[in-house]
Formats: structure tokens, sequence, C-alpha cells
């Protein structure tokens, strides 16, 4: 019954006299914020609780949507693994203890208390330290299932030109430059950008799988900047505005080649969401007409 309950997926880990050690859990919780505060509840019968006991610290990795398979290896299930840690970039924490440096997040705690819980130890730990290597959607756990975030759909869909000072990031979809694109809209986001356009290629569409991946992390990685789509007209492009919502996307970028008005609001009526027309005051057939053109983002110059 209790597996009907979701939760996030970290590694905890602690070093002992035999070296380190680490297991995944889902009992974490956040307890405090002042002291920062958190607790993880471990099995008596587990090598880690009598570990963590001994050596009064333990730290916590939070794993991305992309990282299943290292939950899967701390909890046992990859037999042939011996070394759970081979393999894998890790970072030491000022207290010792290994965390992942390509975590979502992770946090170093010294132990502040352990209550009993039944067959299970309830370790409260303060954190002394803290950090957020990567920007990603979490990975989560449901019914003995490894699963990822379901974005509900917008309330409301806002359609309209992007404005002049909105800076176009291009062939955003292309999975070549998947991480390259990623990368600067989350530099984009750090100097100040107000608004950012993902632009679908109009030569080379893309596949709904992709724009899934891009969108899922581009969303978390703009904010506080609005994340716009400009999709390119073609077969898969009603399939795209839809992934595109799911994926938290609520501004969409007209232009005279790219994904039609009339079948994008159609799409909104049938999936229930509002639309806005946010600066649209002219007929369909003036949407052809040149608008000014928009900085385009150079990746090069982003990257130095």
């Amino acid at each position: 019954m209790l597996g009907q309950w979701p939760s996030g997926v970290c590694v905890v880990t602690t070093i002992g006299p035999h070296g380190v050690h680490g297991m995944t859990a889902s009992s974490f919780s956040s307890v405090s914020l002042d002291p920062p505060m958190v607790s993880v509840c471990l099995g008596n019968h587990l090598p880690s609780h009598a570990l963590l006991g001994a050596a009064g610290k333990f730290a916590i990795s939070f794993l991305g949507k992309d990282q299943a398979h290292i939950g899967r290896r701390f909890a046992g299930q990859e037999r042939d693994i011996t070394d759970r840690f081979a393999g894998l970039d890790w970072v030491t924490t000022p207290n010792g203890c290994p965390v992942l440096a390509d975590a979502v997040a992770w946090l170093d705690c010294r132990i502040a208390h352990a209550y009993p819980g039944g067959d299970h130890t309830i370790f409260v730990g303060e954190v002394t330290e803290a950090a957020t290597p990567r920007l990603i959607s979490p990975l989560l756990f449901h019914s003995r299932s490894w699963v990822q975030l379901a974005d509900p759909l917008p309330a409301t869909i806002h359609v309209s030109e992007a404005p002049a000072g909105a800076h176009l990031v291009p062939d955003a979809f292309d999975p070549a430059r998947e991480d390259e694109v990623l990368d600067t809209i989350g530099r984009l986001a750090a100097l100040g950008a107000e608004e950012i356009v993902c632009a679908e290629s109009a030569t080379t569409p893309a596949s709904p799988l992709q724009v899934r991946r891009v969108l899922q992390d581009a969303v978390v990685r703009a904010r506080p900047a609005t994340l716009r789509v400009r999709l390119a007209d073609h077969r898969l492009a009603l399939v795209n505005a839809l992934v595109a919502m799911k994926s938290g996307v609520a501004h969409f970028d007209l232009t005279s080649t790219g994904l039609p008005l009339d079948d994008l609001l159609h799409l909104a009526h049938q999936l229930d969401v509002g639309h806005r027309r946010d600066d649209l005051t002219q007929p369909r057939t003036d949407l052809a007409q040149p608008k000014a053109a928009q900085p385009r983002t150079d990746l090069a110059q982003l990257r130095e």
C-alpha cells in the first residue's frame, strides 16, 4: 500500500573503517529550515545503519531523471556490480563523505539525533554543506518503478510574436546539440534574459521524444525567464505542441512558416486549455507580414 506514495530518490553515503559505503533510499525528508536539518530512515539490519551510527555523518545525493541506473546499482539490483562506486564521478564533501558530482543536489550532514522507529532508525542530520551541481528533472520512485515527472497541462497558453528583446536559440531540438542548447539557456537565464525562444528547425523537423528531452530540462534552466517555443509546420507539429505543453511550456511564438495559429488554438480547445493571443489584433491573414529580427544567440560566445 505504501508503494503508492511517490517519492524522490537519493543515494545515502558515509565512510567507515573499510572505506566508503552507499545505499539507495527514498525515505528522506526535510525536517527543519533553521537550523537546516533532514532525516533518513534506515533498516536496523542494514550495514549502512551501523556505519552511519559509528561515523556520525552522512551525505545525500539526489538523483536526476537519467540516473535510474545509479539508483538500481545502490539498491543492490545490479548483481554483477561488486563495486558500486566504480565508474561514477564522485567528489568528497568537507565531512569526508562521497557525493555524486552530477547529482541534482547534494547535502553534507552530521548526525544530530537518532530515534528508534520500529525496525528502522530515524537519523536526523544537520546540514553543514549543500550544492546543486545540475539543473535537471528529478528521478521518482512509485509502485516499485523508476519514473519521471508527468507535468500537467497549463491552464492557459499564450500565443504571440516574441518581443524584439527575446533571445532566440536556433535549432534548439537538434539531438547533436542538446547539451549545448541547455547550457546556453542556463547561461542566458543567469545573465538576466527575460524571454528565451527555443526554435525548431524549419528544414529538420524534431521528433516528439527530442522535444520532450530538451524542454523538460529547458523549462527548469530558463527560470525565472519566460521560455517560448517556436514550432515548425510539419506532420508532427501538433504532437510537438502537445509535448511542449506537457513539458511545462505555456508560451508559443508565431512565424509565417510555423505551426498555424488556428491548429494550435484548436488543439488547446480540444485539451480544455485556455488561450490568450497576446499582442495579436490582426486577422490570421496578416500573420505572414515580416517582423523585427530577434537577437540570435551566438552559442560559441556564451561558452567563452
